[in-house]
């Protein structure tokens, strides 16, 4: 698919600056490129592959960068469940109309942002066990997996918040949280790849801006407070909501 040079550059400027708030919060951006390719008029199920190969190229640079920070013991569980169950969640996408998947996808994520901002943190995971983390883990990662298959996404935007609602450090939330979308994302785009859906133009705009832009991110991720990368988890989580409730209801 080609597009026009104007909506190229618009189209590679968004990819780098939400790449920069996706490198600090460890949120795979697929959630807000989805929508932005489709109004640009990307085929839906092209548009879930194209954003599905930027949070690749995102959360690649995001690991590289976090590796010694991030804890494997709690990552593993999360991490393999997502990546099982993201290409069923890509394929049964194609049984749901696309104003539903938008829809649910604004929803969840705009009640995500709210109650992050407006919630305090419960010491929930504080005090489980790993065996017991262990299956908060899997059953969080088999969720975050299928909606994240399902509506294009990495699982960031789902896990983050949660984990954070349920006490766990934001700083350790945004490492855990790369490993999971790195492998989610693989596991949704390889599936829409397979089945058609992908093109390598298009992806290679969108792949360069995006690595640039986290490594950019990655780098003022060190800068901020637990207390800020929280607030900006939410306040990204509600813009990204607004933007696809706008989308979803121009159909």
């Amino acid at each position: 698919m080609e597009l026009s040079l104007i909506k190229e550059v618009i189209l590679s400027l968004t990819v780098f600056f939400l790449s920069v708030i996706g490198g600090i919060t460890g949120i795979g951006i697929s959630t807000i490129i989805t929508p932005l390719l489709l109004f640009l008029g990307t085929p839906f199920a092209l548009a879930k592959a194209t954003s599905l190969w930027v949070n690749l190229w995102l959360m690649a640079v995001s690991v590289y960068k976090k590796f010694k920070t991030i804890n494997w013991k709690l990552t593993f569980p999360l991490v393999v469940s997502a990546f099982i169950s993201a290409p069923l969640g890509a394929k049964v996408s194609f049984f749901i109309p696309e104003k539903v998947q938008l829809l649910m996808l604004a929803t969840f994520v705009v009640l995500s942002g709210l109650f992050i901002l407006f919630f305090k943190p419960l010491p929930l995971l504080s005090g489980l066990t790993h065996e017991g983390f262990l299956k908060v883990g899997v059953l969080l990662g088999l969720l975050s997996g299928f909606i994240g298959g399902m509506l294009g996404i990495g699982g960031g935007i789902i896990v983050n918040p949660i984990l954070i609602i349920l006490g766990m450090d934001p700083i350790l939330v945004t490492s855990l949280s790369s490993v999971l979308v790195l492998l989610s994302s693989f596991g949704g785009w390889i599936t829409y790849t397979l089945m058609g859906h992908f093109d390598w133009s298009l992806a290679l705009i969108c792949a360069l801006a995006a690595v640039f832009g986290s490594f950019l991110g990655n780098r003022l991720a060190y800068r901020f407070e637990r207390k800020v990368i929280r607030k900006i988890v939410a306040a990204f989580a509600i813009f990204v909501g607004l933007v696809i409730y706008a989308k979803a209801f121009s159909i």
